[in-house]
C-alpha cells in the first residue's frame, strides 16, 4: 500500500532536480507537496510519477521558461499557456483535479483554447488564454494537432496556421464556442501556428 510519506520522499530529489536546487526552499517544498498530493489523489505509483516527470523534464528543456505546476502540467507566460500530459493509463490529458470525461469529449476550460495531439481530444493538450500569435514549434507541437476546442468567451476567434516555408497559411478558424474531434486528413498534423482572439 502506498503512503503519502513514502511518495513525498521519493519525489523530493526529482522535484529539486527539476528546479535546479541543491537544498529545499519554500518554492521547492510547495511544488514537492503539490506533486505528492496529486500523485496520491490520482493513485500513481513511483514509476508512474517518474515517467511523468521525465516527460515534463524533456518539455521544460525544450521550451525554457516553463514552471511545473503539477504532477503532469507545465505552465508558461504566467500560467496563460499550459501543457498537460495524459495521466498513466488515460488517453486524454487532464489535470488531476479535472473530472474524468467521457472518451471523445473535449475538455478545454472556459475562456481557453486547446489543441490536442490526437483525434477525439486525446494525447497532450496545449492551451492558451492570452491574445497572441504562437509558433507551435516553440513547444515542439508543430505538425502535431489532430483535434481542437475553442472554449473562449462567445464569439472569440481562434485561427490556426500552417508554415509553408515562406509564409503562414491559415488552415482553419473558429468562433467560440466550437470544437472539432478530428481536423480531417487534409489538415491533420499540419498546424504550425495559432492566433488566439
Amino acid at each position: 500500500m502506498r503512503t503519502r510519506t513514502k511518495l513525498a520522499g521519493a519525489l523530493s530529489a526529482g522535484a529539486l532536480a527539476v528546479l535546479g536546487m541543491a537544498g529545499p526552499t519554500s518554492a521547492s517544498t510547495t511544488l514537492e507537496s503539490t506533486i505528492a498530493a496529486q500523485a496520491e489523489r490520482a493513485g500513481l505509483d513511483r514509476s508512474e510519477v517518474a515517467g511523468l516527470q521525465k516527460q515534463i523534464d524533456q518539455q521544460m528543456a525544450f521550451t525554457p521558461g516553463g514552471k511545473q505546476i503539477g504532477v503532469n502540467q507545465v505552465a508558461w507566460r504566467d500560467g496563460k499557456t499550459i501543457m498537460t500530459f495524459p495521466l498513466p493509463g488515460e488517453k486524454q490529458a487532464r489535470a488531476v483535479d479535472e473530472a474524468v470525461g467521457t472518451l471523445g469529449t473535449a475538455n478545454c476550460s472556459y475562456t481557453w483554447t486547446c489543441l490536442y495531439e490526437h483525434a477525439n481530444y486525446d494525447g497532450r493538450r496545449l492551451t492558451w488564454q492570452d491574445c497572441a500569435f504562437n509558433d507551435l514549434s516553440d513547444w515542439g507541437f508543430h505538425d502535431k494537432t489532430s483535434s481542437w476546442h475553442n472554449n473562449q468567451t462567445s464569439g472569440t476567434v481562434t485561427k490556426v496556421y500552417n508554415w509553408t516555408g515562406s509564409y503562414w497559411s491559415q488552415i482553419w478558424s473558429s468562433s467560440a464556442p466550437a470544437r472539432d474531434s478530428y481536423v480531417g486528413s487534409s489538415d491533420n498534423d499540419k498546424a504550425d501556428g495559432i492566433r488566439v482572439c
